[in-house]
């Protein structure tokens, strides 16, 4: 049968359109391989969970270089506790050292053109931790410290250094476990004693048990961690700054110098995250 014009053509309108959708989904189909072998997960590339990465390494991926995002950068202080919530109330009241610490942190980072700080909750105030959250979130922090202090009451000999940072398999988990290598890299500088090993953990319930691991356990878990670590649309660090029963960490953690000394920590740690060069010490 002879091949009729417009009908059996390859050369008809019909068929030019059957054949370029075609070409078009074989390409579409190509690029979906190619990005499928290229693109590894979030939260499982960059530097091992043991170590601190290397300072001003802000083109890592998950790390603010890598996004594009410029200064001012947005980071979010929450003070723990609040209002009629002391917290521990051992040798001095856990609230106080949280509220006087996020001040002198706040000083800092707005003293530096680099940082917005956002306060979770006013001085003074208590705030759920879904409202916490949604504060830093409305803000567009990029960035979270819940600071706290911890305490023992069955022994004074307890002491040292502990943070929290978003669990592994998060999608911050990978910018959390880097601010918190930050945070007790130079804690451990300052002669705080790191517990865990390197001063960072994991921290999941079951109900109403809390589990603690150390951070070599990276195993993804569906149990959930703190609130404070677990909401926020950013990286975000819990930390407890010492032991409220133990003589010695109160003298070196808390009050002025010793609330100051750990606000400079922190924001060492942040700009080190951010790879900014942190203002002179006024000391």
């Amino acid at each position: 049968m002879r091949k009729q014009r417009g009908v059996y053509s390859l050369r008809s309108t019909r068929a030019r359109v059957l054949c370029c959708a075609a070409l078009c989904g074989v390409a579409l189909l190509l690029a979906a391989c190619v990005r499928a072998v290229t693109v590894e997960p979030a939260g499982f590339s960059g530097s091992a969970y043991g170590q601190p990465p290397a300072s001003g390494t802000s083109d890592m991926p998950g790390s603010p270089g890598a996004s594009g995002a410029q200064p001012p950068y947005v980071v979010a202080l929450d003070a723990g506790h609040g209002g009629f919530d002391t917290g521990a109330d051992a040798l001095v009241q856990e609230l106080s050292v949280c509220e006087q610490t996020v001040d002198l942190l706040y000083a800092l980072l707005d003293s530096d053109p680099n940082y917005f700080p956002l306060r979770t909750r006013p001085n003074g105030e208590d705030r759920s931790i879904k409202d916490r959250a949604q504060t830093a979130n409305d803000g567009n922090a990029q960035l979270l410290l819940s600071i706290h202090a911890n305490s023992d009451v069955t022994t004074q000999q307890s002491h040292g250094f502990e943070c929290f940072p978003t669990p592994p398999g998060r999608t911050h988990s990978e910018g959390a476990m880097r601010f918190a290598l930050y945070i007790a890299d130079r804690m451990g500088s300052a002669g705080h004693r790191l517990r865990g090993g390197n001063g960072v953990r994991f921290a999941y319930y079951n109900g109403k048990e809390k589990q603690i691991v150390d951070s070599t356990d990276d195993k993804v878990r569906t149990q959930r961690s703190f609130g404070i670590v677990e909401r926020p649309d950013c990286p975000a660090v819990l930390v407890e700054q010492c032991f409220l029963t133990n003589p010695d960490d109160v003298a070196q953690w808390t009050g002025e110098a010793g609330c100051a000394r750990a606000a400079r920590i922190y924001y060492e740690a942040i700009c080190a995250y951010f790879g900014t060069q942190p203002a002179a010490s006024a000391a």
